[in-house]
């Protein structure tokens, strides 16, 4: 059972009054009926794209638009500097920095507690505390130092303790983003 579109091109002769043969390739019918199509066989359709053209017909100006509309993909536009739409790109690019912004800090902040909580400090310690408890707390639980079987399950403390340090010293180091 053939549908109606497949029976319709089994039937269609070509478009070429001189040719007999099946119409199987369409092609718009002229320039302002781009959706209305003549049907061809293959060597007639090859014969229309050879002498098709879609300026064919156009005075100067009219050449122009189309050239000018083919930039922009035949889409409408708008100049650039434009306070609405300068002020909507702003704010809307102004909205993703600032969610960035309000996110890299709660990453930092989260960050900067865990290595606190790790190192038994608070906020306000100073450069020579964090100093001083790392050195603390690295001899305490260097694996050099433990026993074998103590080493091998206090391993990841060390590691824990030393990117604790390293997250606080830069914080405390680096000037803040704004």
């Amino acid at each position: 059972m053939l549908r109606t579109n497949q029976k319709e091109k089994q039937e269609r002769i070509c478009s070429n009054p001189k040719c007999n043969e099946l119409g199987v390739f369409p092609a718009p019918k002229s320039r302002d009926q781009l959706r209305e199509y003549l049907y061809f066989c293959i060597n007639c359709i090859r014969e229309f794209n050879k002498s098709w053209n879609y300026f064919d017909g156009l005075n100067e100006q009219e050449l122009e638009v189309e050239i000018r509309k083919s930039v922009t993909w035949d889409r409408p536009s708008w100049k650039f500097g434009t306070k609405n739409i300068n002020y909507d790109f702003e704010k809307a690019f102004n909205t993703f920095e600032n969610n960035k912004s309000i996110r890299d800090k709660k990453i930092l902040n989260k960050k900067l507690d865990n290595a606190l909580r790790v190192l038994g400090l608070s906020h306000e310690a100073s450069i020579k505390e964090v100093k001083t408890r790392y050195k603390f707390l690295a001899k305490k639980w260097h694996p050099d130092v433990q026993n074998e079987n103590q080493s091998k399950i206090n391993k990841d403390k060390f590691i824990d303790i030393t990117n604790a340090y390293k997250v606080i010293l830069e914080s405390l180091t680096k000037p803040a983003k704004n």
